[in-house]
């Protein structure tokens, strides 16, 4: 791609009919090509025009290659003809070589100069480990192989003549029927074509496309307001969001698209992009999804054993979806066919732990030194990964302020302030653990004694009924009547009942003399401690949570 290339297309374009008088293309190292306006227009006026007699169309390949019916990517091969076969390519006499040799020299020579991910060294490629970008790779590049193969059997079938003539398929890179030459054809489609259900409504393929010189010159950018249409069989293209200054550049618009699309099919990625997404994948069981399902879940479509994939964007940065899932994993027996507060607080909780575990992943990324890494690889890769951090760190925050606002709507009992409803017992832990205060007991690693044993109270002193303490000797008597105590409960808790008990009854009669305070009773209190207990890891807050149904 040259300046004396860009003119001789120019100038072609001209010749067979373009109007682009008010646009000028010019061409740097930085931008590549793009537009600018000489002049103010009015507002929805034309500013390119282009006739269809410069469009290279399917209807060109299916007949070129002699096929009844139109075949997806079947134009990427009349592409490659073009760019690389030196004999002439005919349709009914008219040499498509000579009318199209402006617009051929001066697309980019190689996939190394376009520039997509695809086509990247090795190296490259690891940039981009730990990205919704980095999976897609192979998996693109395995597509493109039998996408080709499939092309290259159909012809060996429909014209063997094709096939056969020149030098051997495989042998010659440059051959335009070799896999390169494809891949060449396949990265200037995928950063230049327009979908052929834009000039032709009886089409039908997502997957056919169509080249639109002079049009296909303009830069992307999200969100800004154009129109294609096609009128007496011309492209026409408007910028219809506001009347354009002259000076400025003229912008396309190839739809909302999210840095990953962008990446991988453009091969470059917008700064601030309003349409940037990622995903976050979790791996679960085939049982654990169908029972999410039965559940009435809402799960991403594609749904498989080998993960679901959620996606975050800046409109939805944490779907409810992905909320709920997780506070469906981390539902109890208890809460069968129910989806608690309890839930939600875990959910919330574990799913903020996978988020920091992936931010950390992009705050650690560094970049392996490698002579032979393009520096603009580089810096593309550093905004690409930074956009998709930003998503998780957004999710992130959002995790911190919803499961603030769920605490401050429902206010549940925290235990420094069950501690105060039983001075007595609260004066005791400074004597057993030297301390009341929750925080040091936290530090001192005694939380859990210090549920138990609380929980065990709270059943034996029998709370008024009115008192914020009665939910928890509630919950104490139906885990007792409903709780089948196994073996191996029996020796999870036996070393630290004896580790408090029978020492606490003579030290504390009053408290621990009163009431149930067996090995039993403690293996209940245990259950009680999953199913009211929830520990805010933001400040290590613990809360005692009575049972709310949400929605």
């Amino acid at each position: 791609m040259s300046q004396n290339s860009l003119e001789n297309l120019l100038q072609w374009s001209k010749s067979h009919g373009a109007y682009f008088d008010n646009v000028e293309f010019t061409l740097n190292d930085d931008k590549g090509v793009y537009g600018i306006l000489k002049h103010e227009v009015n507002f929805d006026e034309p500013l390119i025009i282009v006739p269809e007699a410069l469009f290279i169309t399917p209807e060109m390949a299916t007949e070129f290659f002699g096929l009844d019916n139109p075949v997806d990517d079947l134009g990427l091969l009349l592409l490659a003809k073009l760019k690389f076969d030196r004999t002439e390519t005919l349709i009914n006499g008219n040499s498509l070589s000579k009318m199209y040799e402006p617009y051929i020299a001066f697309l980019p020579s190689t996939c190394l100069e376009i520039g997509l991910p695809l086509f990247w060294s090795d190296h490259e490629k690891e940039l981009l480990k730990g990205t919704d970008a980095y999976p897609k790779l192979r998996q693109k590049r395995e597509e493109l192989f039998e996408k080709w193969r499939s092309l290259m059997s159909l012809l060996n079938e429909k014209r063997p003549d094709l096939v056969m003539e020149g030098t051997p398929l495989y042998k010659e890179s440059r051959s335009w029927k070799s896999f390169e030459a494809y891949s060449w054809a396949y990265s200037i489609y995928c950063t230049r074509a327009f979908p052929n259900f834009l000039r032709k409504q009886s089409e039908r393929s997502l997957n056919i496309g169509f080249l639109c010189p002079i049009v296909d010159l303009l830069n992307h950018k999200n969100g800004e307001k154009v129109t294609w249409s096609f009128e007496d069989n011309n492209c026409v293209f408007k910028s219809s969001a506001k009347c354009i200054k002259r000076g400025e550049e003229v912008y396309n618009n190839y739809g909302s698209k999210s840095n990953t699309e962008l990446l991988l099919n453009y091969g470059f990625v917008l700064d601030g992009n309003e349409s940037e997404t990622t995903t976050l994948t979790l791996k679960v069981e085939d049982e654990v999804i169908e029972a999410g399902i039965k559940f009435g879940l809402k799960l991403p479509l594609g749904t498989s054993s080998s993960g679901l994939s959620f996606d975050l964007s800046l409109a939805t940065p944490l779907p409810k979806e992905l909320i709920r899932f997780m506070g469906f994993l981390h539902q109890l027996t208890s809460e069968k066919n129910q989806y608690t507060l309890r839930m939600h607080l875990e959910g919330l909780s574990k799913l903020r732990d996978i988020l920091a575990s992936r931010i950390t992943t992009f705050k650690t990324w560094k970049i392996e030194e490698n002579v032979n890494t393009n520096k603009k690889v580089i810096e593309l890769v550093k905004r690409y990964r930074s956009s998709q951090k930003s998503l998780f760190q957004r999710a992130y925050e959002l995790c911190d302020s919803t499961e603030k606002s769920l605490i401050r709507k429902f206010k549940p009992l925290t235990l420094r302030k069950a501690l105060t409803l039983d001075p007595e017992f609260d004066n005791c832990l400074i004597f057993i653990f030297g301390t009341n205060e929750v925080n040091e007991i936290e530090k001192k690693g005694f939380s859990d004694q210090v549920l138990l044993l609380f929980i065990m109270r709270c059943r034996n002193l029998k709370p008024a009924r009115d008192s914020p303490l009665r939910f928890i000797h509630d919950t104490y008597e139906n885990v007792s009547t409903t709780i089948e105590i196994t073996r191996e409960d029996v020796l999870e808790y036996s070393d630290l009942y004896h580790s408090l008990f029978p020492y606490l009854s003579h030290k504390f009669p009053e408290i621990f003399a009163v009431g149930d305070y067996s090995a039993k009773s403690m293996i209940i209190a245990g259950t009680v401690v999953d199913r009211i207990v929830f520990k805010r890891k933001v400040n290590g807050e613990l809360y005692l949570l009575r049972k709310i149904i949400l929605e």
